[in-house]
């Protein structure tokens, strides 16, 4: 039984043996991985170099802070006013009618006389012919009660004979009540007698009963011509009309006009004018009014693109309200473009500053429709001015205080560390002042830092850091600023030091006030395109020596997608370097993951890539220094090598000699990554 069970064992293990991969390592097979250049711009943003005309370089970086907005010294508040119009006067028009009592009326029997001439005898008539109907709703109104007006009553005598007296009376037909009754006395032939009636407090309809409750004539002198159709004929005329209420046609007619100052809260600015580069006018209207309203609206003292023989004048039409609804309406205006003054209706009187005259006026539009109307009808009215943002403004803008606590970043030297020696640096502070309002400047600190070696130096001056600078202001029209120079160099300041800390970020700590002398003459101004700027420039030569100064650069590696490259067991790489600059370096490299992290190094055994000759007349380099480093990878090297997205170039700068060097804008480090890679090959 247990030889059985080893035979077949022995079988399988001896057809195993006979099948197994034989493997040799093949070698010299040279790959190049990568190639890189590096020129000074890879060192400083290429931005910030210009090319002298010997193709040296030298460094320019401006850095600024501005107060660039006609914000940060004014704000013009949204300003609305709201007024109610209750109509404390409705107008009714001068009309009159016209009636006539006949001599038949008044008496039929003479109507048997009409055409005769003949004596006529006195004639006293009581109530003749009753009562007849006067009908003026269409020329009058339907009905109306009065606050004030009067009623013209006017008796034409049209007889032959003098009317020694009429007694007339005028009463409202559906409840009787008298509107009017008195008495006309001596009226000769062919002329007329005149009352006038207050309707004040009276309430009156458009039908009315108009009766002669008595007539007393003279007997004529002679013969005269009777004419029956003739008699006394009634003028009735109605003027100076404001009803409480009234059912009528309504004429045109103004119902408020309101004209205003509105002052304006800038919380201490004085404005005297501005211009808008944009806002509105807005207004909101609710009418019960049964009448369309038209609401004219301006601004006199306003001028379109700064004209003011072209004031802001704008209408709104409001339709006639539903009875017993209101009637809202919404709508707004462009100001663009628009001036307007700010000193109130009349710019030679009181006030000067902050206050908007405007104009508004309510008025209906003749419809000839009856409508009703009363004075507790009203037109609301919201307007004003919202979302204004100057394009200019004129005034005292008021004392102020900014406080400016910045840190800003510096790319000057980018991925760069180490220390240098830096020469002929000047940095100019510029302040320049596009206000037309005086700023005083206090620099309390310009820090220089650098993150990575938490060096940091202050800069010094003892005319600047610290002192009050007074900015002018700046002239208009045309809008010039003005510019102020100040010079740190290294006679008057640290500015080396400042400098060779090789910052990456500056702090700079400023005070400014504006308007420190005060300008009651509101004449100061402010405009959209006003800015106060302080700006640092600095101008060096790229002339320096350095110690231990850092350059970095890192680009994708992607060692898997070279041929074969699953099969590769260990090799050598050789770092091929042409070096212009004139100074010796080491470099590394060094393979990261896809996170930064570095998995492993290559030519950290300190091998030295050498400075080439420099001629000493011109300070150039004479010809690229050529250098090979070299690495042997072992097998567990090379795994590393393998699970690298990245490859990073750190390459360390010393000057041979310590002293400084100018750098052309020629000058390159170039590389050139070449591996010598042992391969795994199947038998």
């Amino acid at each position: 039984m247990r030889t059985k069970t080893i035979i077949p064992f022995l079988v399988v293990l001896t057809f195993i043996s006979c099948n197994r991969e034989k493997k040799r390592w093949d070698t010299n097979i040279l790959t190049p991985l990568f190639t890189a250049e590096l020129g000074f711009s890879d060192m400083v943003d290429d931005s910030l170099l210009i090319t002298n005309s010997d193709n040296s370089y030298r460094l320019s970086y401006d850095y600024e802070y501005a107060i660039d907005s006609v914000s940060s010294y004014l704000e013009v508040p949204d300003t609305l006013d709201k007024i109610k119009i209750t109509l404390d006067k409705l107008v009714l028009a001068d009309r009159t009618y016209t009636d006539t009592f006949t001599l038949r009326q008044m008496d039929p029997t003479i109507g048997l006389l009409d055409g005769l001439t003949m004596p006529l005898d006195a004639q006293k008539i009581d109530n003749p012919q009753g009562e007849q109907e006067i009908d003026v709703s269409e020329e009058f109104f339907r009905t109306a009660k009065f606050i004030k007006g009067f009623l013209d009553i006017t008796v034409h005598n049209d007889l032959p004979v003098y009317v020694d007296q009429i007694i007339f009376k005028l009463a409202n037909k559906n409840d009787g009540s008298i509107v009017a009754q008195d008495t006309f006395r001596d009226i000769a032939p062919n002329s007329s007698a005149y009352k006038e009636i207050d309707l004040a407090g009276k309430q009156v309809n458009g039908v009315m009963i108009g009766s002669i409750i008595s007539v007393e004539t003279r007997a004529s002198d002679g013969p005269v011509l009777i004419d029956a159709d003739k008699g006394v004929r009634l003028e009735l005329g109605v003027r100076d009309l404001e009803p409480e209420f009234a059912t009528a046609v309504f004429p045109e007619q103004t119902l408020v006009e309101d004209k205003q100052e509105v002052i304006y809260k800038f919380g201490g600015p004085m404005i005297t004018e501005i211009k808008a580069l944009s806002g509105k006018v807005i207004m909101k209207i609710a009418s019960t009014i049964e009448e369309e309203i038209i609401i004219d609206y301006s601004f006199p003292n306003s001028g379109e693109n700064g004209d003011f023989t072209k004031p802001f004048k704008r209408s709104w039409r409001v339709p006639p309200a539903k009875p017993g609804e209101t009637q809202i309406i919404e709508g707004e205006f462009n100001l663009d473009g628009y001036a307007m003054q700010y000193k109130g209706q009349d710019p030679n009187t009181e006030p000067f500053f902050n206050a908007v005259y405007s104009e508004l006026v309510a008025r209906t539009v003749y419809s000839g429709e009856v409508r009703d109307l009363s004075l507790e009808d009203f037109v609301e009215i919201e307007f004003g001015l919202v979302d204004i943002v100057p394009e200019y403004a004129f005034g005292d803008f008021g004392y102020k205080e900014y406080n400016v606590n910045e840190t800003f970043d510096i790319p000057i030297f980018r991925d760069v560390s180490g220390d240098v020696s830096l020469e002929d640096i000047t940095m100019d502070l510029w302040l320049e002042n596009a206000f037309g309002i005086q700023a005083l400047t206090t620099l309390n600190s310009i820090t220089a830092a650098n993150s990575n070696n938490k060096k940091q130096v202050s800069l010094t001056h003892p005319d600047l850091i610290g002192q009050d600078i007074l900015l002018r202001r700046a002239t208009n029209p045309p809008l010039t600023p003005s510019l102020q120079r100040y010079t740190f160099d290294k006679t008057t300041s640290n500015i080396k030091a400042f400098t060779e800390v090789l910052p990456d970020e500056i702090t700079s700590d400023i005070k400014i006030i504006s308007r420190p002398n005060g300008s009651r003459d509101l004449t100061d101004f402010v405009k959209n395109e006003s800015y106060l700027k302080a700006r640092l420039s600095v101008q060096m030569p790229v002339q320096f020596a350095a110690d231990n100064l850092t350059l970095v650069q890192k680009q994708h590696f992607d060692f898997n997608g070279f041929e074969n490259s699953e099969r590769i067991k260990s090799g050598t790489f050789k770092l091929k370097v042409e070096n212009d600059y004139p100074f010796d370096m080491e470099v590394l490299l060094e393979f990261l993951t896809e996170t930064d992290e570095v998995i492993t190094t290559l030519f950290a055994d300190g091998q030295k890539v050498e400075s080439p000759s420099v001629d000493g007349t011109t300070g150039r380099t004479i010809e690229s220094e050529l250098s090979w480093l070299t690495a042997d990878v072992s097998e567990t090297q090379m795994d590393m090598v393998r699970d690298a997205s990245k490859i990073r170039i750190r390459a360390v700068f010393d000057t041979p000699n310590g002293s400084p060097n100018k750098i052309f804008s020629n000058y390159k480090l170039k590389t050139k990554l070449i591996a010598d890679f042992v391969y795994e090959q199947n038998l």
